[in-house]
């Protein structure tokens, strides 16, 4: 066996299973309004066909497009809109994973975590060109030196594709971004490194002038760049060329922050997350929208007295980090952590409370059982709590009576209707929880 994978012992607890779980009513959230577009695949398309560095370019210029590890909404076709156009304008486009140390700083494992976002040779129509080995462009800051991945840098351009978000760990009017794809991305473990190693200071004015840095002495061109609206869906795709880049981050963070999905309450007792990711979020669950960002940082907004995550996604490839935010999880989710690529995830970004262990139980059904004793409100009729799918899909969450009181009293704006009456939740005969979400 693996010895990066966990082993635990499915274990009962007698203390939990007295606990009542309060009955859930199926609530539909009012997102602030953006429409998805319909064909990104053609929108990519035309950003690329539209860049005048791109169209620059001599008749069969190598172009390498660097693509990351989040799971962006319709990457797959956003890749091969790219593709498609670079083809047509004669240029010959591959592949360059742009992940920072993701995948356990191996090359395989940055291989195979595009394949489990759909992004293969096949899927996109060119090929995939994974290494580890990067070239020092030198240094920005005493001790903070400029990498970036020399299969990219050989190449005669450097394009990437990107989605414009809010961090999890910092705020700033450079976050998640053209920026953070250059430096932490296609600067692999070496680049990542050196942007986290420094902390929030590393995050907030390193990553800038870094990605200034790289744009002044490697070929970087171009950037498709999207942002997604409050249910996950891109809303608005740009084309950046090299030099407008930074300023195009701050652009287009703000408005991403203002069609960000967030759950309306101060305070919750116990909030259940039913799956947590990389291709939900860098560290697993936003950690924004659970009120607890790390780095030093105290609790944020809502308070939430205790967390339950129940899952990590398959495309994650048991890269679990985030499962330390949680107070309680399942010993099924521990045991199908690959423990090595959270710690090379955690000890690049610094961050080690993301990858502690929380207590696990039998089931799901004690794992929630767990995580209601411990919530600060024994009386059951009383308890404010949550289940959402994860915190990317919060356009359809469960509510307990008195949060839905209170949405109705306080936010009554962004309450769209109920999908599924005040019941019992229903856990299948080993103790899942089994919920029919609707389509987002």
């Amino acid at each position: 066996m693996d010895s990066s994978i966990a082993t635990f012992r499915p274990r009962s607890f007698k203390l939990v299973s007295p606990v009542t779980i309060p009955a859930f009513a199926g609530v539909r959230l009012r997102p602030p309004s953006a429409p998805a577009c319909a064909d990104v695949e053609s929108l990519a398309q035309a950003k690329v066909m539209a860049s005048p560095s791109l169209r620059a370019l001599p008749s069969g210029a190598r172009v390498a497009v660097a693509v990351g590890s989040r799971g962006i909404d319709r990457l797959p076709l956003l890749v091969r809109g790219c593709i498609t156009a670079l083809r047509a304008m004669g240029l010959d486009p591959f592949i360059v994973p742009a992940m920072g140390s993701h995948g356990g700083a191996d090359a395989e494992g940055q291989r195979m975590l595009l394949h489990h976002l759909g992004v293969t040779a096949e899927s996109v129509g060119a090929p995939v060109v994974s290494s580890m080995e990067t070239v020092d462009l030198g240094c920005v800051a005493p001790g903070v030196d400029c990498h970036i991945s020399r299969d990219a840098f050989e190449a005669d351009a450097i394009m990437t594709v990107v989605r414009v978000k809010a961090h999890t760990n910092f705020t700033s009017d450079i976050e998640s971004g053209l920026c953070k794809m250059l430096t932490v991305g296609l600067g692999k473990d070496l680049g990542a490194k050196n942007a986290h190693i420094y902390g929030r200071k590393g995050l907030v004015e390193y990553i800038p002038r870094l990605a200034g840095h790289m744009i002044a002495h490697a070929p970087v061109a171009f950037g498709l760049a999207v942002v997604e609206n409050a249910e996950s869906r891109i809303c608005l795709v740009e084309g950046v060329e090299a030099g407008d880049m930074l300023e195009a981050d701050r652009e287009l963070l703000v408005r991403a922050k203002k069609l960000k999905a967030v759950l309306p309450f101060e305070q919750l007792d116990m909030l259940v997350v039913e799956e947590i990711g990389k291709d939900i979020s860098g560290t697993g669950m936003d950690s924004k929208v659970v009120g607890r960002v790390g780095f030093g940082e105290p609790y944020g907004h809502p308070f939430i007295n205790t967390i339950a995550v129940l899952r990590v996604t398959a495309a994650s490839g048991g890269n679990g980090i985030g499962i330390g935010i949680a107070d309680v999880t399942t010993t099924e989710t521990i045991n199908g952590l690959d423990l090595e690529a959270m710690w090379i995830n955690a000890l690049t970004s610094c961050c080690m409370d993301r990858v502690k262990l929380p207590p696990a139980f039998a089931s799901e059904r004690e794992a929630i059982q767990a995580g209601l004793k411990i919530c600060w409100q024994p009386r059951t009729e009383f308890v404010r709590a949550a289940v959402i799918r994860s915190t990317r899909d919060l356009g359809h969450i469960l509510l307990t009576r008195p949060l839905l009181e209170e949405l109705r009293a306080t936010h009554p704006g962004m309450l769209d209707g109920i999908w599924k009456e005040e019941s019992p939740l229903i856990f299948d005969s080993t103790g899942h929880l089994d919920i029919s979400w609707p389509e987002a």
